[in-house]
This record gives structure tokens, C-alpha cells and sequence, in this order.
């Protein structure tokens, strides 16, 4: 009689196994489940049959011991699935962090930015990367951001590109305008909707073709339908000042416009007027004056 009992014990305790098999495998995560208690159970169980050779009771009470142990290890199996999903998921969210950046991309001035000191000291929601490269030009420039920018899978993409192409502009303004018009393609198709900014270039040592380089690069902005940026407007900007506002506006408890993308444009001044007001960019103008 006892055996009845133990075995509608058992049997009470296994119907509830396979419905929470069942619940875990749709669920595809973790989350509720412990694996703790898994182990727990699948000790009871084998401490149960073993209980039950050592005691001679070879009977079909044993055969429900052993079908509860396989339909809890079946829910054990599911559980490391479960996880399996999870960090996929872990994975793809960390990504995320990466897909949410801003890079700059350009070459000798731009390499020296702190670029994620200065994305911090604004308080800005997502992060920003420095992948400028000494000496860049247009010949290198699709390469350099296939190794460097493309895995990043950037959401904005800053590009100062042309400082170093002062003889291929001079010799021909149209091949220039192919290699750039051929670097702009390269980043689309590699960072499907990326939003991209094209800066300027200054030096006063050639202020005259550097005037027109950067109408070329304007006018190529427009025709990709990417945001043109003139460096020179960054001297208009106060980077204490800025600083100290948005300093202000957390203190007031007002960061709503933290929560959202803020405009390109302005996070390619804030870079390059803190370039300007640190000497990073007034080195080459320095050698004209």
C-alpha cells in the first residue's frame, strides 16, 4: 500500500515537469528559472532510486523515479539552451552600444581629439570613437574605413578628409571629387543608414584653394544628401561656456534633450571648437602667420 502512495507522490510531482518544459522551451530565456533548483530536484531523484536499489525494492515504483528523472533532465537541457539564448541576446545588446556611436574619421589633426573625454564632459547618451588615421588621404581613405570604421557599425560617421589631397585637388578637382563621391558610396553601402558629416578644411597657408576644395566638398554633401559642416563655425563656439550650461540643465533636473540624437552638426563643432581652443587645429594655420 505504501508503494500506491509514493508512486501517486511521484507521479503528482512529474505531471508538473513537463508543462514547465514546455513553458521554458517558448519562453527562450532564463529569466524565472533556477538552475539551483533543477540540480536540487535531480539529486532528490537519485537519491530516491538509489534508495531504492540498495533496499531491494526493484518495483514499477522505481520505473516512476527514473521516467521523473528523464523528463527533469530534459528541462535541465532546455535551461542551458535558455542561456545559450540569453547571451546571445547579451551579445547583440553590447553590440548596440557600438551601432548607437559617433566616429570621426580623418586624418592628422583629428587624431590628437579626445573625442570620448569630450562626449562624457557633455553628458552625451551615446558613445563616440576617435578612428582618424596620421596622414589620410582620399587614396587610402576607403580601406582605412573598411578596417577600422566598418565593424564598429557606427550610427553617425564624422568625415574630415582633405588636407592631405592639396596636390590632387590642384592637379585635378574632378578626380578628387570621384575619389571623395567613391568614399561616401563605400561607408553607405557598408553602414546602411548612417548618418554622415562632411567637414571642411582650413589653412591659411592656402586659403585661396582650400576655399575651393571645401566648395567641392559642400557641394558633393549636397549631392550625397550628407550634412556639410564649415569648420570655421566652430571658432563661434565657447566650449566652457557650452560646458557650463549643460552643467545647468542637470541641475535643474532638465535632461530631455540628453534623451534624444543630438544634431550632427553640432557634435562636429563641439569637437572642433575644442580642437581650435586647444591648438590642435591652430597648428597648421600657425605656419602662415
Amino acid at each position: 500500500m505504501g508503494s500506491i502512495f509514493e508512486a501517486v507522490m511521484l507521479v503528482c510531482f512529474g505531471c508538473s515537469w513537463p508543462l514547465n518544459v514546455i513553458k521554458a522551451y517558448k519562453a527562450r530565456s532564463t529569466k524565472g528559472t533556477s538552475l539551483a533548483f533543477i540540480l536540487l530536484i535531480i539529486t532528490g531523484y537519485v537519491a530516491g532510486i538509489l534508495a531504492k536499489y540498495i533496499n531491494g525494492q526493484k518495483n514499477y515504483v522505481l520505473g516512476v523515479y527514473f521516467i521523473n528523472l528523464i523528463i527533469v533532465l530534459v528541462n535541465l537541457a532546455v535551461f542551458f539552451r535558455n542561456r545559450s539564448l540569453d547571451r546571445g541576446i547579451t551579445i547583440m545588446v553590447g553590440n548596440k552600444t557600438t551601432s548607437d556611436s559617433v566616429i570621426l574619421f580623418g586624418g592628422n589633426a583629428d587624431r590628437d581629439i579626445p573625442v570620448a573625454e569630450i562626449a562624457e564632459s557633455y553628458g552625451f547618451n551615446f558613445p563616440m570613437y576617435n578612428r582618424s588615421s596620421y596622414n589620410l588621404s582620399l587614396k587610402d581613405a576607403k580601406k582605412t574605413f573598411q578596417d577600422k570604421v566598418v565593424p564598429m557599425s557606427p550610427e553617425s560617421v564624422i568625415i574630415h578628409i582633405g588636407a592631405e589631397d592639396l596636390d590632387l585637388f590642384k592637379k585635378s578637382s574632378a578626380e578628387f571629387d570621384i575619389k571623395y563621391i567613391d568614399l561616401i558610396s563605400s561607408v553607405k553601402a557598408s553602414c546602411g543608414n548612417s548618418r554622415i558629416a562632411l567637414v571642411s578644411n582650413v589653412d591659411a597657408s592656402n586659403r585661396g584653394i582650400f576655399d575651393e576644395m571645401n566648395r567641392h566638398i559642400k557641394a558633393i554633401a549636397s549631392s550625397e544628401k550628407c550634412l556639410y559642416v564649415d569648420i570655421n563655425n566652430a571658432r563661434l563656439w565657447s566650449h566652457e561656456e557650452a560646458k557650463e550650461l549643460m552643467s545647468f540643465m542637470y541641475d535643474v533636473g532638465y535632461d530631455k534633450p540628453l534623451n534624444i540624437k543630438k544634431p550632427l552638426g553640432d557634435i562636429s563643432e563641439i569637437l572642433y571648437s575644442y580642437a581650435y581652443h586647444n591648438g590642435i587645429l591652430n597648428a597648421r594655420e600657425s605656419r602662415a602667420v
